[in-house]
């Protein structure tokens, strides 16, 4: 091993002196072997990025995330990197994270149905759009509620799995009508019911093959969301943050669309 490749961890992590730096940069550039060292470190820097990503992605109980949200701010500690390493390394970890997102796609669409099953990303796509249409007034909704039938029809055959419209008047839900969305790379239904005081709830449900079991909590962004599975599709329902009935919608949801 030379003194070059043992500097490379710490001059990936921004902890070498500027002129160790400049040194190590010089020698990268004479050196495709040493290149090669670095791209090793990146590309695992970047399969340890991926694997904590998909543990944020994890079912997060409502009760942790109020307790995360009362917390108190921790002041981070952060240390730079040296300025004259970040183009150098910018362009490296673009290379190394084209080459390892190539793979990652190919696997990934090689079967679709199992990574909507097994990773909840698609969940995070459905609060993107809750989050833009919930903020909708006259725009709130594709097709009006005075289209029932025609909803169900329609969104039957783009989902690929029976849409029904449940009755949420106990909760004082309004049906207000749907939308289609695209979720994980597949079609969505969105069915948009809003309160006495124009609170949105939605109910999204996605075709799969392995929908799981159970209700599973969750807080994504500002919105908690409770998700289940049955049939051939996958359901959530998705409220503001802290709405205290969003159980109760998500269980007399799932005993009608599963009926």
């Amino acid at each position: 091993m030379t003194q070059y490749e043992e500097k490379l961890s710490a001059f990936l992590d921004g902890e070498l002196s500027a002129a160790e730096t400049q040194e190590v940069e010089r020698a990268l550039e004479r050196d495709p072997a040493l290149q090669g060292e670095l791209e090793a470190l990146m590309a695992a820097d970047v399969a340890a990025s991926e694997q904590f990503d998909a543990m944020l992605h994890e079912p997060v109980p409502l009760e942790l995330a109020a307790a995360i949200r009362n917390a108190p701010d921790a002041t981070p500690a952060n240390t730079p990197r040296p300025k004259s390493a970040m183009g150098w390394l910018t362009a490296a970890a673009a290379a190394v994270a084209l080459a390892v997102g190539g793979v990652g796609g190919y696997v990934a669409g090689t079967s679709q149905t199992t990574q909507v099953a097994e990773i909840p990303g698609w969940l995070a796509d459905i609060a993107d759009y809750h989050r833009v249409y919930a903020g909708q007034k006259r725009h709130l909704v594709e097709v009006p509620a005075s289209e029932a039938e025609h909803i169900q029809t329609w969104l039957t055959g783009t989902v690929g799995t029976k849409v029904r419209i449940p009755d949420l008047t106990e909760f004082g839900l309004t049906f207000q009508g749907a939308r289609l969305l695209v979720a994980a790379g597949k079609p969505v239904s969105q069915l948009m019911y809003t309160d006495a005081n124009e609170n949105v709830v939605a109910l999204c449900q996605i075709q799969s093959d392995a929908p799981g079991d159970g209700f599973s909590e969750r807080t994504v962004d500002a919105f908690d969301m409770i998700s289940w599975g049955a049939r051939d599709a996958k359901f959530v329902i998705v409220g503001d943050e802290g709405r205290d009935n969003l159980g109760a919608i998500a269980r007399s949801a799932a005993d009608q669309v599963e009926a």
